[in-house]
This record gives structure tokens, sequence and C-alpha cells, in this order.
């Protein structure tokens, strides 16, 4: 799971769609600038649900951004995923066109995956108005988002579905990482999609996980989490490949580290120890000093245990004076949760971070609660420099993996 003593690992095409932007730069440019895509949800009715909000992606033609037909019966999480995709190897450049599709992996994070077009079909079978297609339940599974970017651009190389809740798409480029790293493959298309549903919507007001305002990490005032939708891609290929074909370079994967709580289905261990673990190990798979990282990405849910129990995991980690020096931040508060996507689109926070130099804010940070005393960042981004970088995702079942990242060469 480290760099160390094998090929490096770079990151040369990056695709992003979420509530705060629909392309890479758009992307940049509300994450840096604070903005919020959390607000009122209008792909289904959420009159019987406490909270009513959710950062859902608006004002963006998924079939038009495509720009070929054949995509009637895919769901709108592939949709998110194919245009992320399709703007990751846009970014990639002319050299995708001729390298050898048989030593190209898919391997992408998935959570509810196509599960509102299935309530789609739900409603219209209820209804009775009309009856619906049953071709309609053919993207419910989540593993149709690799199969549809492995089919639409002829990828026949390693081809997997991640699914560890919300570390999914974390996991995803980790292995990705290891098929370049081990000369398994000589690039791979990773990371994850996820859309709004109203399971995970119920799901989550059940739990009384959702605040009916936004998410605001890390605060006193916070009343749990809000869902998000989006999308992340990263292609990723060895140092040495890039350079001889003079690629552009957006950031390095230096290394990672998965674990378990084996504590509870839902809670993390308020006792810190997989989260604390998992840094630890993915610092030392890459080769790094605690002391040489200045950025966390962190998980950031706006759950009281989690934002208490990840501070309490990286005071373990860095102690008293490096947790006063790391800088860390949660991007769920612009975003939302993305669930199966969002350690995707926190990877792309990272190496945006790195790339910018400059770090993404925790917006609607007004009164830091107990136990969370460390820099968030609060509300504002400010350039800063920034040697390596830690991107967290804590799944539910305790499901932890830590990615490690470092600027561009």
């Amino acid at each position: 799971m480290s760099n160390k003593d094998s090929r490096r690992v770079v990151v040369t095409g990056i695709g992003v769609v979420t509530s705060i932007g629909d392309s890479l730069a758009a992307f940049a440019n509300g994450l840096f600038g604070g903005k919020c895509g959390i607000g009122s949800l209008s792909l289904f009715d959420t009159t019987d649900f406490s909270c009513r909000v959710a950062a859902e992606i608006r004002g963006i033609d998924l079939n038009a951004r495509l720009g070929t037909p054949g995509t009637k019966r895919v769901s709108r999480c592939d949709l998110l995923g194919l245009v992320a995709a399709g703007e990751a190897i846009s970014n990639f450049g002319p050299a995708f066109k001729t390298c050898d599709r048989d030593r190209v992996g898919v391997i992408m994070g998935g959570g509810a995956g196509g599960m509102l077009s299935w309530e789609g079909y739900r409603r219209a079978v209820w209804s009775g108005r009309k009856r619906p297609r049953a071709s309609g339940l053919l993207a419910s599974s989540p593993s149709t988002m690799a199969d549809l970017i492995g089919s639409r651009w002829g990828l026949n190389g390693f081809r997997t579905t991640v699914t560890t809740a919300c570390s999914s798409s974390a996991t995803a480029i980790g292995y990705g990482f290891d098929l370049i790293r081990n000369g398994a493959q000589d690039m791979v298309v990773t990371g994850g999609s996820e859309s709004l549903s109203e399971l995970t919507f119920a799901g989550f007001n059940a739990l009384r996980l959702m605040d009916p305002l936004y998410c605001r990490p890390f605060d006193k005032n916070r009343q749990g989490l809000s869902l998000g939708e989006g999308a992340a891609v990263l292609i990723l290929e060895s140092y040495d490949r890039a350079r001889s074909r003079g690629a552009g370079i957006y950031g390095e994967v230096l290394g990672y580290a998965i674990n378990s709580d084996a504590y509870h289905m839902t809670s993390p261990d308020p006792e810190a120890r997989g989260m604390h673990r998992v840094m630890e190990k993915a610092i030392a798979a890459a080769g790094l000093h605690p002391d040489m990282i200045d950025y966390i990405n962190a998980h950031g849910t706006a759950t009281r245990v989690n934002d208490q129990a990840e501070t309490r995991a990286i005071r373990e980690v860095f102690g008293e004076e490096g947790s006063r020096r790391i800088h860390v931040s949660s991007t769920k508060s612009m975003v939302g949760h993305c669930l199966g996507a969002a350690g995707a689109v926190e990877a792309v926070a990272t190496v945006l971070a790195l790339e910018k130099q400059r770090l993404p804010p925790t917006i609607h940070l007004e009164e830091p609660d107990e136990g969370c005393d460390l820099d968030y960042v609060p509300n504002r981004s400010r350039q800063c420099e920034i040697r390596f970088a830690l991107s967290n995702s804590f799944a539910f079942g305790g499901n932890n993996t830590c990615l490690v990242f470092g600027r561009g060469a």
C-alpha cells in the first residue's frame, strides 16, 4: 500500500460534478470561494421528512453534456459518473485515444447506484397510470457505473466496483493506486458517483442524523449532516509514463491504508482507535513522518460523535504541538455528504489544495464545539504552503480509508 521502492503513481486527469461546480474549474472556484451547494430538494417529495434540504446538482443537462445518444436507460447516478469520466479523459489529453485498452482499468466506488431510477419505476407501478418499462431497472446496481465507463470508452482492463459505504470511492482510488504501482495496469480510471435518492434520504432522517438547515462540521450548534450528490473521476498512471509523454500532473498518490473499527454498524468508535491507526498506517505507507503532513481533508460529517472522534484521532497521530500546526477542513460543509462518491470528491479537493497551495474552508463554522479545537480553516480559504496532505473517509460499519497525496511534479 505504499509508493516506496515501486513505481510512482500520479494523477493526470480529473473530472468532477457537484452542487458547487459542474466541471473541475467550476468546482475549484466554488471550493476556494466557500460556496454552499446545500438548499431545497426537488428530486422527490420531502414533505414527510424533518429535513428537506440537500446538496442537489441543478442547472445542468447531463444528457447534453455527454453529447451522444443512448442514455435513456442510464440512471442519474451513472450520468453524473459518465460526465465526470468524460471530463477526466478530456483533461488527460489525446494520448488516451492511442493507449492499450487492455491495460486500462476501471475501479469505481458505489453507493446506492441507480436507486432513484428504481424509485421512479416503483411510483409508476403504484400509480397504475402507465406500465413502466422493466428496462428502467437495469441501472439499479452500483456496478453499472464501472461497466458503462468501460463500454463507452472501450476499456478492457481490470474492472471492479467497491462498496464500503462512505469510503467506497476512496478505497477504489487506493486499489487503482496498487494496480499502477505493481505494474498490473498502465492506467486506471477511478473514483465514484452518487445521486440523491428517497431511500438514503429517508434512512438518514430515520437515524436523526440530518441538519434541517445546512451542514456545520465542528460547530457547537450543528444538528447533523446534509446529504449530497456528485461524481469525481481521477486517471492514475505511473510517473515515468506521464513524464515520457509530457503530461501535466495534478498530484501524486503516495500511499493509503484501510482498516475497520469493528465497533458498530453506524457509529464510529468514540475512542477513535480505528481513525487513529488508519492515518498512522497511511503516513507510514507513504514513507512520510506525521510532521511532514500540512493539511487534512477531514471526513467531517457534522455529527457530534464523528467530529469529536476525528479531532481526537488527529491529536493522537500528530501530538498536541503537531495538531495545533496542522490545517483541517471539511468540504462536506459545501457539497454535503456524497456517500459513495464522497471519498473521490474529497480526494479531488485535496489534490486541488496541493496544486493551488490553498486551503479549502469549513464554511458555517461560527462557534467550535467542545473538544473541537483544531484549525478548521473557518469560513474563508487562505494561501498556505502544503507539502503533503491526507484525505480521510470513515464509513458506516467502521470502514476507514486514508489517502496520502503530494504535489504534482
